[in-house]
Formats: C-alpha cells, sequence, structure tokens
C-alpha cells in the first residue's frame, strides 16, 4: 500500500512516519515544503492513502493561514481530481477552527473543502480537529508551550507561564499515531462528522509547568515520578527526549566495601526501589528481617544459597538459585533471611523492595539466621 503524506517533515508526520514504516507492507510517499510540486503530481497518482498533515501555523504574515490551509489543500485536491484518484484522505485540522481568528478561520476553510470534495467524488475523508499535541520530535519555541517548556528547563532556560489556571486540552502523539493508523481499516473514531482522538486530557498550564519543573530535579537521579499516571508518563518521556544526550548518562552512588557493591537504581513513591548487588565469593549478605519491607530478588550472575528463618516459630527454609536459570525469590515479612554466595565468581542480584529505604525508619532488624 502506498501511503502519501503531507509534511512529512513535522512533527505528526515524523511520528507517523516511524509508526507506519513498522509495517513493511507499507510504502511512504512524503511530500514537505521542500519537494518540488512535480513530486505532488507523481504522488498523486501512485498513492492509496492520503495523509494531509501539511499546513500553516506560525506565518509571517495572516495572509499565509489561507495559502498554506486552505490554498495547499486545494492544490492537493486538484492533482487528486487530475490523476483521477478517489483514494480516502485525511486532514489535520484544529479545534481552533471553531475560533474567529484567522488561523481558524484558514483551518475550517480546509475543512469544508474537503468535505466538499469528499461529497462531490465519492470519496471517504476523514477530518480530526485536533487538540494541543505533544510528544517527541515537537518543534521548540514555535508553537507547542510543552515543547518549549521541556526543551528550555531541561537546558536550564527560564519559562513563562502568563496565566497558572489556564486549561489545555492535550492529546500524547503515540495515541494521535494510533488513532490515524485506523483510518487505512476505516475504525477511526468519530464524534458527529468529524473524526476525534479518543484518549485527551485536560490540564492547566500551572500543573504542566510544575511537572516538567519536577522531572528536572530528578531527571539526572534516581526519583522517577510516578509512571501509574498515563499523562505524567507521557509528559516525563517528552521531558527525557528534550534533555541533552550527554547528561544522561550518570554515575551511580556506590556503597562498596569487602562483601562487594550495592547502588539504588531506581526510587519511586508508589513502587519502591530497585537496586544492584554484587556479592564476593563466600560471603553472606543479611542475617535481619522486615516487618512491613517486602523484598524480591533475581540472581542473574553467580549461585547463591538464600536462607529464610521465621523470626517467632523458628522455622528454615532454603532455596539455591543461579544466574543459570533466571528466577526470583520473594521474601516475606516476618522472615529473618541471608544470601550466601556459593558459586566460584562474583553474585549479580537484581532487587526491588516495596517502599523506599528511610534511614530514620529502616524497618530492619538484625538477626542472624
Amino acid at each position: 500500500m502506498k501511503v502519501l503524506i503531507t509534511g512529512s517533515n513535522g512533527f505528526v508526520g515524523r511520528n507517523l512516519i516511524s509508526n507506519l514504516s513498522l509495517n513493511k507492507d507499507i510504502e511512504i510517499l512524503k511530500y514537505d515544503r521542500e519537494s518540488k510540486e512535480e513530486d505532488l503530481d507523481k504522488y498523486t497518482k501512485e498513492c492509496e492513502f492520503v495523509y494531509h498533515l501539511a499546513g500553516v501555523n506560525r506565518p509571517q504574515n495572516v495572509e499565509e493561514f489561507m495559502e498554506g490551509n486552505f490554498g495547499f489543500t486545494s492544490t492537493l485536491l486538484d492533482y487528486l481530481k487530475k490523476n483521477k484518484n478517489k483514494c480516502p484522505i485525511m486532514i489535520s485540522s484544529s479545534i481552533q477552527a471553531e475560533l474567529d481568528n484567522d488561523y481558524g478561520k484558514s483551518k475550517k476553510a480546509g475543512e469544508e473543502i474537503i468535505f466538499k470534495y469528499g461529497k462531490d467524488n465519492g470519496v471517504k475523508v476523514f477530518v480530526y480537529r485536533f487538540p494541543n499535541l505533544f510528544g517527541k520530535w515537537c518543534r521548540p519555541n514555535y508553537n507547542s508551550v510543552i515543547a518549549t517548556w521541556c526543551n528550555n528547563i531541561a537546558h536550564n532556560e527560564e519559562i513563562q507561564v502568563n496565566d497558572e489556571n489556564k486549561e489545555l486540552t492535550l492529546a500524547y502523539i503515540d495515541d494521535v499515531c494510533n488513532e490515524l493508523i485506523k483510518c487505512l481499516d476505516n475504525k477511526e473514531t468519530k464524534k458527529g462528522k468529524y473524526c476525534i482522538v479518543p484518549i485527551t486530557y485536560t490540564k492547566t498550564l500551572g500543573e504542566i509547568a510544575n511537572l516538567i519543573k519536577s522531572f528536572k530535579n530528578n531527571a539526572r537521579g534516581i526519583m522517577v515520578p510516578s509512571t501509574g499516571d498515563v499523562f505524567t508518563k507521557n509528559l516525563y518521556a517528552t521531558y527525557i527526549s528534550y534533555v541533552p544526550l550527554e547528561e544522561l548518562v550518570v554515575d551511580l552512588e556506590e556503597h562498596r566495601d569487602h562483601r562487594g557493591v550495592f547502588c539504588e537504581l531506581v526510587r519511586t513513591k508508589e513502587a519502591g526501589q530497585v537496586s544492584v548487588s554484587t556479592t564476593n565469593p563466600e560471603i553472606v549478605r543479611g542475617g535481619h528481617y522486615h516487618n512491613t519491607k517486602m523484598e524480591r530478588f533475581i540472581v542473574i550472575k553467580g549461585k547463591a544459597k538464600i536462607e529464610f528463618e521465621h523470626v517467632i516459630d523458628h522455622n528454615k527454609y532454603e532455596f539455591v538459585v543461579s544466574g543459570d536459570k533466571l528466577q526470583y525469590v520473594t521474601i516475606p515479612v516476618g522472615y529473618q533471611h541471608s544470601i550466601n554466595n556459593i558459586g566460584d565468581d562474583e553474585l549479580i542480584l537484581i532487587l526491588w523492595a516495596n517502599e523506599l529505604f528511610d534511614p530514620d525508619i529502616p524497618d530492619t532488624y538484625v538477626m542472624e539466621v
């Protein structure tokens, strides 16, 4: 299937191409402002679906709104008619098409000509009124407040919040692309005559700014934000895409002694923490129990004997695990436990605990097995 994408080098275009490229049965015909008009003529002869994403939203003069959002749409449709191509066409409009401004009027005009084209020529059309979009590869300091704030905060630059209480309706770029790809199988999500992205978020500018600032404080630490909240997860992924690559390699804080090394990898408020531990041969770690803290160990290298003993009735249990077969061992509360490196080489463990270690309330009580 040959798919034409106008505005192929834009924010939505690049992300859509990335997603469509995963399907080897799709050939993508890319058309952008640097392309030649004869390319458009050629592509509109061959294409079997059109994603019309090209448009103007930050022109040097207001006349360019109508030229870019209505005029080019007319040109595209003229070529499709000239080449007798009745393939389906999707157009990206905006919720601002409802507003009485130059940008909104130009988007509305683009919608109307597409609807008329579809009706007059018996062509399936998909008209999406996008809300504010965010995600990777969005150009900062252009027309996206999230892209601008993520970029500026990541690069230690100031941001300006004019009205903290102003609400934005937002859609994440991956949700947008997933919805657009559904159009290829006529499985679009509709609301009246318009198509919609079904997953959106309503957030205030103050909420967004504060979240991104919190990412800055933790981006190069081990504390990560709540990924259980989908908006926070998506915004954090977006923010990280703007952090300079050289800052994404981080030295961990090592706790090293004769036993080996212990490092915390990830700390979360909601899901505890993940750590890594190495243990030298013939060394025993542990010898303590917890009342509330639950732990899970995975040996990824070496061989270990893990011993449990109930702190009241003193029933004992023993397990041997190794990196030759990946298994996890959950340490229940109320059991003193130890980990003995019984192999000839270094033992490496990944550890998860269901709560963060607090030195003031460690919930760790020494009692040898």
